[in-house]
């Protein structure tokens, strides 16, 4: 036995409420339109209140109607079938100038107050503004491809979370960011870019052989490893955002709303990372 190796209570709960969640990120990856802008807006809802309970154990409040009246705009303004009919139209940077205005005609209507504006605005842009690549991303460059590209991302930070958990516990020992996360490891971090390379050639190679004309058609051994550092990072700088805002407030989950997981941006937070990065990195290059 290891002896860093330490049992779980958790675990079992952790595994199953993990499965369910997996069954169902399935089905609403495979609708892709009506399903995942459901569950998108229903992220949205608890995500923000959850940001709420976390920063009003520091005294700060948000404007709600700015951040989820403005984050469905923003997933509205997302939608690939408004992007494919009027091609060429910056619809989110335009759903983020109205937001913007009324939040500040808000402000000036019942008083101002700069703290609740900019807590505000960075929650917009930690949640609502990152939600809306998850529609972009499941349609580039199409509906079918787009469903093996917005797992890319997923995949990378599932493998990230899975490889940094069990290699942390078995084998961590130097501490990554001790101060934000104490229990994460070099270990752990290494084990994550691992298991998320290993994961990604066996997925790629897959879609590979089915879409031959896709964009995995482009990846080269080189280029995904590059780009399986690149998410990698992504992810974990995600996670570690997360846990940094979490222990600003002193709370050890960001709510209660996944058994054995804690809250929905618990598990959120490194794909708030990766799906817009890994859009971007598409629209750039590929």
């Amino acid at each position: 036995m290891v002896p860093n190796a330490r049992p779980d209570p958790s675990l079992p709960t952790r595994v199953i409420s993990s499965l369910i969640g997996v069954l169902v990120l399935f089905v609403v990856l495979w609708e892709g339109r009506v399903f995942l802008l459901l569950a998108l807006m229903l992220i949205l809802v608890v995500g923000s209140l959850e940001l709420r309970y976390m920063l009003r154990n520091r005294g700060i409040e948000l404007n709600m109607a700015f951040l989820i009246g403005g984050g469905l705009v923003m997933l509205l303004f997302s939608l690939p079938q408004l992007h494919d009919a009027y091609p060429g139209v910056p619809w989110r940077e335009i759903a983020l100038g109205l937001v913007l205005i009324g939040a500040f005609s808000s402000e000036l209507i019942v008083g101002a107050n700069i703290q609740r504006f900019a807590y505000s605005l960075m929650a917009f842009l930690y949640l609502p503004w990152t939600l809306g690549f998850f529609l972009l991303l499941r349609h580039s460059p199409d509906g079918n491809v787009g469903l093996w590209i917005l797992a890319l991302p997923l995949i990378t930070s599932f493998a990230n979370d899975i490889g940094g958990y069990f290699v942390g516990r078995y084998f961590g020992k130097r501490k990554l960011a001790p101060t934000i996360s104490p229990g994460k490891t070099v270990e752990g971090s290494i084990g994550g870019i691992a298991t998320s390379l290993l994961l990604l050639v066996l997925f790629t190679t897959i879609v590979r052989s089915a879409y031959p004309e896709s964009p995995f058609a482009l990846f080269r051994p080189v280029e995904l490893f590059v780009a399986n550092l690149v998410l990698s990072f992504a992810a974990q700088l995600g996670d570690l955002t997360e846990s940094m805002l979490k222990r600003y407030c002193g709370v050890k989950d960001s709510g209660y709303f996944l058994p054995g997981h804690g809250g929905l941006l618990d598990r959120l937070d490194s794909h708030l990372f990766t799906v817009p990065l890994t859009y971007y990195l598409l629209t750039i290059f590929i």
